[in-house]
Formats: structure tokens, C-alpha cells, sequence
């Protein structure tokens, strides 16, 4: 996965930052420099949110990798990178069902922690609906609270290597093999990533065609290396989640 640095280890897990995250902040400085005085104050705001998403990945990937373990399979670490997290999986299993529900763990998290705050910010008599201008720190909460259910609907979406199509994936294993299984999803990923990034070029948001360019390749990369596992007629393997 190139260069990272070490964050912590948790849960008998290894947990890197690759080297890629480091973008995020430096975008997220040039960007709002145009902020002027009001700069420092607006970027100190979008770190926070972006520590915090990431803390919210790492628990998304914390959910895989726990799921997994319930079934026998090991996490060799986790990956922080600026569009995501990746927990390496060592002896995914392939029966469905359990493909399926490691597979929706990590959603699922992000599920809990949004309903965990809408208690907190209800109890504390705040807004579930966050303003349309950014008007102070209490905001963050429900800012929190979106951003996770966003992920939480974002990695449903059926585009395989993600979660969603990994889950797409073990429904299909259900009625076909393996194999035929992943080619469907891979395809329908690799058609997604690519609507995905003529949209995001046509509406001028240039950083995240990378997003598609990576999904589209994870789906291909994903898909040879099944084949090779099929070939050598191995039970194991490694996967990315």
C-alpha cells in the first residue's frame, strides 16, 4: 500500500495512515484560503470535521474486521486513506451469509453512531436539520450526524469492491458461483465508478474523479484476483474492505 505511518494498534489491529491522507488537509488549506480573515477559523473547522470523519472510518473498518473475526478470519491491518479506510482481510469467508453481514458491519456502525447522536442532540433540544450556513461549533453534532448517515448510504450503494456491492455480491453467490458472482458486481461497479466520474467532471468537482478511477480499478483488481484464486483452487485469499 506504499508509504504510511503507524496511528495505533486496537483490538490486536494495526492502524496506518497512508500516504495519501496527507492531501486532504493541504486541499482543505488552499481551498479556504480565499476566507481571508475568517481563514483560520473556517479551516480549523474543516480539520475537526475531517479528524473526525476519520475517526468515524476507522470505526466502519473496526466493524469488518470484528465481524470477521466472529467467523475465523484475521484483519491483517486497517488503511486510512482521504476518500475512505480499507481493513485487509486475511481468509475472508466465502459462504454468503457471512460475507453479507461482515460486509454490512461496517455501515452499520456508522448507523449507530448517527442514531446515538440524533438521541443526544434531541435530548440536548437541538435541530436534527443542519442550517444552510455554518453559524457555530454546536452545529457540529448534527454536521457529525449527517456525515455518518451519508456514509451509511454511500457504502450500500452496489458498486463492488464497496460494501454495498460486496453484498450484492454474496446474494448473487447465493444462486450462481462464485466466480460468475463477482463478475456481475465487478461490472456493475466498474459501470458505476464510470457514470460516477463523467458526472462529477461535468459538474466540475475535478477531485473526486480520482474516487471513480480507484473504484473502477479496485473492481478489476478485485476480480483478477478471484479468478486466480479459482484457478489455483485455493480457499484463501485477501481482501479489502
Amino acid at each position: 500500500m506504499g508509504r504510511r505511518l503507524k496511528l495505533m494498534r486496537i483490538a490486536g489491529i494495526d492502524v496506518y495512515l497512508h500516504w495519501t491522507y496527507w492531501l486532504a488537509p493541504v486541499y482543505i488549506v488552499y481551498h479556504n484560503r480565499v476566507f481571508g480573515d475568517q481563514a483560520w477559523y473556517v479551516t480549523g473547522v474543516l480539520f475537526f470535521l475531517l479528524l473526525n470523519l476519520s475517526l468515524c472510518v476507522l470505526l466502519h473498518e473496526l466493524g469488518h474486521a470484528l465481524m470477521a473475526r466472529r467467523f475465523g478470519a484475521t484483519t491483517k491491518d486497517i488503511i486510512i486513506t482521504p476518500i475512505g479506510g480499507m481493513a485487509r482481510l486475511v481468509g475472508m469467508p466465502k459462504k454468503p451469509l457471512q460475507e453479507f453481514l461482515i460486509s454490512f458491519a461496517g455501515p452499520a456502525v456508522n448507523l449507530v453512531i448517527a442514531l446515538l447522536l440524533a438521541v443526544a442532540i434531541l435530548l440536548a433540544r437541538g435541530s436534527l436539520i443542519p442550517g444552510l450556513r455554518f453559524e457555530g461549533l454546536n452545529q457540529l453534532p448534527v454536521i457529525l450526524l449527517w456525515i455518518n448517515l451519508v456514509l451509511f448510504l454511500f457504502n450500500l450503494i452496489p458498486a463492488f469492491p464497496m460494501d454495498g456491492g460486496r453484498m450484492l455480491r454474496s446474494l448473487l453467490a447465493r444462486r450462481m458461483s462464485y466466480l460468475r458472482a463477482t463478475v456481475i458486481a465487478a461490472r456493475l461497479g466498474q459501470f458505476s465508478a464510470l457514470w460516477f466520474s463523467i458526472y462529477v467532471l461535468f459538474e466540475k468537482q475535478y477531485p473526486l474523479v480520482f474516487v471513480g478511477v480507484f473504484v473502477f480499478f479496485s473492481a478489476q483488481f478485485e476480480l483478477n484476483q478471484t479468478r486466480a484464486l479459482q484457478v489455483s483452487e485455493m480457499d484463501g485469499g485477501s481482501l479489502e474492505i
